[in-house]
């Protein structure tokens, strides 16, 4: 059984997002979260990667169905994006990456639970693509953005805020997020909570060009 979303499709390569019963009261970083958090696959009909794990783990293990999974990603070591994240992982065999800088808030919920270290740089096969990790510490001090080149796409957990707020302070938002300013407008962005929207809805040319002459 697939109970899969599917908002995008490059070729054989698909971004599926897991439904998920929202769930009122849902916090993201502390704070109050209208919309519950996504949990991406992204893939072929063979090998696949899950971004995020925020609850249900049956679903997102059904969705996922024979397919092998490379990873499940955490974007952060909050609850809110990796409460079944040890289960899901349990159950398809595979590794889950976190950031290492989220240690603590994984241990809140987790405990001792292990998980590999997922680096700025790092570069992750699946499906004949690869997603290049950002370090983008705006949400938490571990939070990560995964970024497909070649698909103009990027999955951002709570680096950007829904319906494109920054969720870290917005005066200086560069610091944190400027590998991600030069990123080609038409970029779609794939958030942690809520629908897609594109990059330059964020980042407008003036905001880049007062980063360059800062």
């Amino acid at each position: 059984m697939n109970t899969a979303e599917n908002p995008a499709a490059h070729g054989w390569f698909r971004f599926d997002r897991i439904p998920r019963n929202h769930s009122a009261g849902a916090t993201t970083n502390g704070r109050a979260s209208s919309l519950p958090a996504n949990c991406w696959v992204l893939g072929d009909e063979h090998d696949v990667i899950v971004v995020d794990a925020p609850g249900e783990p049956e679903t997102i293990v059904a969705a996922i169905g024979d397919r092998r999974v490379t990873a499940v990603i955490c974007t952060h070591g909050g609850r809110a994006h990796t409460a079944a994240a040890v289960d899901v992982a349990w159950a398809l065999c595979a590794p889950v990456l976190l950031h290492p800088a989220d240690h603590a808030l994984w241990e809140e919920t987790h405990n001792q639970s292990r998980y590999w270290r997922l680096e700025d740089g790092q570069r992750i096969a699946v499906a004949g693509e690869q997603l290049h990790v950002v370090h983008t510490p705006t949400a938490t001090a571990g939070s990560v953005s995964l970024h497909l080149r070649r698909l103009k796409a990027l999955f951002t957990g709570d680096a950007l805020g829904e319906r494109c707020e920054l969720s870290g302070p917005r005066p200086t938002p560069y610091r944190e997020l400027a590998l991600l300013s030069d990123l080609p407008p038409d970029t779609r962005v794939y958030p942690g909570h809520g629908d897609s929207f594109l990059f330059g809805e964020v980042f407008s040319p003036t905001d880049r060009w007062a980063r360059h002459n800062a």
